[in-house]
Parts: C-alpha cells; sequence; structure tokens
C-alpha cells in the first residue's frame, strides 16, 4: 500500500497548489492568516471552501502561511499529488519515502532560514499542525 502524502520544505513560498487540485479528498490544507484557520478548497484558487481546521498555534508558527499542509488523518494514500508531473518543485512524497536531508539532496529557497530540515521533520509537523 502506497504511503500518506508529506509535503516538505520545498514547498516554502512556492505554494503552487497543482496538488490541491489532484487530491480527490481535499486533505491538503493552506493556512488563512486572517482568519487563523487551515482550509482546503475544492479547486485551488476557487474560494469554494471544502473543509476547515483550527491549527496548533506552536505548530503553525514555525511555517504559517508559507507552504501547504496534509492532514494525515483526511489522506487516502492515493499518490496523486506526489506524482512527478504534479508538483513543480518535488516537494511532496510517500512518508515512507521521504528524503533524510542529506546535503546531496535537492537545492531551493536557499535563503529560507528554515531551509535544511530532515524531510522526516514534516511527517511529525503534519501532525502537529492540525490540532482538532
Amino acid at each position: 500500500m502506497p504511503g500518506i502524502a508529506i509535503i516538505t520544505e520545498a514547498c516554502i513560498d512556492v505554494k503552487d497548489r497543482a496538488c490541491v487540485d489532484v487530491c480527490p479528498v481535499q486533505c491538503i490544507y493552506e493556512f488563512d492568516t486572517a482568519k487563523g484557520v487551515l482550509f482546503s478548497e475544492e479547486q485551488a484558487g476557487s474560494g469554494v471552501i471544502e473543509t476547515t481546521h483550527a491549527p496548533n498555534p506552536q505548530a503553525i508558527a514555525l511555517f504559517g502561511d508559507s507552504l501547504l499542509y496534509v492532514n494525515l488523518d483526511e489522506c487516502t494514500s492515493c499518490t496523486a499529488c506526489y506524482q512527478p508531473d504534479v508538483c513543480p518543485v518535488g516537494a511532496i512524497y510517500s512518508d515512507d519515502h521521504l528524503p533524510d536531508g542529506s546535503p546531496a539532496g535537492a537545492k531551493y529557497n536557499a535563503e529560507d532560514p528554515n531551509k535544511g530540515h530532515d524531510h522526516t521533520f514534516f511527517a511529525q509537523h503534519s501532525r502537529d499542525v492540525f490540532a482538532d
């Protein structure tokens, strides 16, 4: 069985949202800083909200609205979002194939102060962000 989807640091300040459009269960969320909620849309940019969640304030403070989040309790492991032709920066991985952040990894968002995480960090972070 394929693993659940994890969005990693390549998404920071990119948020292409193509993954939102291919997700059959709308488990990919964005953080609305004005309303203080995580929301998923039927289609990226449509404004039609599918679901909202209250974030864990400490966890959401780390990256805020700079990246997208997968609700791991809602992900069905369908693999649609982490196909090579979906995410243009390669930010989404199956949880059982997360790169370990070694120096041989991809170079992206080089100026970002949060770069360089072991990508396995994002699996727990995804769990921590959804408070409710």
